[in-house]
């Protein structure tokens, strides 16, 4: 699905199987965030040809943090040119507690090695930049990216549509997570694109939205 020239958007819709949401920014740098699991590439590829996508044009793959709904199918790239990209700290939890999550629902961990680290700062996708969040509390390394120029923020699991990451993985900081959420709070954004649920369109909806979970979220965590 097309959002804005060079963004597609494609939520996960299914009731009955999880999966995150994915984008594409088909610029200079043709980049996807967050590939999702490995058995759902094939319906994720088709629905890109669809809008004339093709995977092979992907060089740079962003993963907001590496849980096997976000990061698992990162796999197939593994042998390819396409460059892989996450916070360093999602490399330590994953090696120390976070490989626990891919076990328990019988999964292979991705062999993929980042060809850099995302850290805060900014992200050059040849002519177009994304700012790197670190926003930590769901997990210890998930990031968020902010496209200031379209006004686009990607929140991956930190905060959804009316609702917020889980934080009773380990590792998980309810306390942190709401900080991250009130620094992403006084961004300007358009579109808030979450990495489940839907995508919420418009500034004055986005600030209703962070109200609402600041409000009635907060108090509960």
């Amino acid at each position: 699905m097309k959002l804005l020239d060079d963004l597609f958007c494609y939520p996960w819709t299914s009731p009955t199987e999880n999966n995150c949401n994915t984008y594409v920014i088909d610029g200079d740098v043709p980049t996807l965030i967050d590939v999702g699991h490995l058995r759902h590439l094939a319906e994720l590829f088709g629905s890109m040809e669809k809008d004339g996508v093709s995977i092979g044009m992907i060089s740079l793959i962003i993963s907001t943090h590496l849980h096997p709904d976000h990061h698992e199918g990162v796999a197939t790239f593994s042998k390819s040119d396409t460059v892989v990209a996450f916070h360093k700290e999602e490399e330590r939890h994953l090696r120390a507690f976070g490989y626990q999550i891919y076990q328990a629902m019988g999964l292979p961990i991705p062999v993929v090695k980042p060809h850099f680290y995302l850290k805060e700062g900014i992200v050059r996708l040849g002519g177009e930049e994304l700012e790197v969040y670190h926003t930590p509390g769901h997990s210890p390394g998930s990031i968020s990216l902010y496209w200031k120029e379209r006004r686009v923020l990607f929140t991956g699991d930190v905060l959804f549509s009316e609702g917020v990451g889980r934080t009773d993985f380990y590792e998980g900081d309810s306390a942190l997570l709401k900080r991250s959420i009130a620094r992403l709070s006084q961004l300007d954004v358009e579109y808030l694109l979450p990495g489940h649920g839907r995508i919420i369109e418009g500034s004055e909806a986005v600030k209703e939205n962070f109200r609402w979970i600041e409000e009635k979220i907060f108090p509960l965590m």
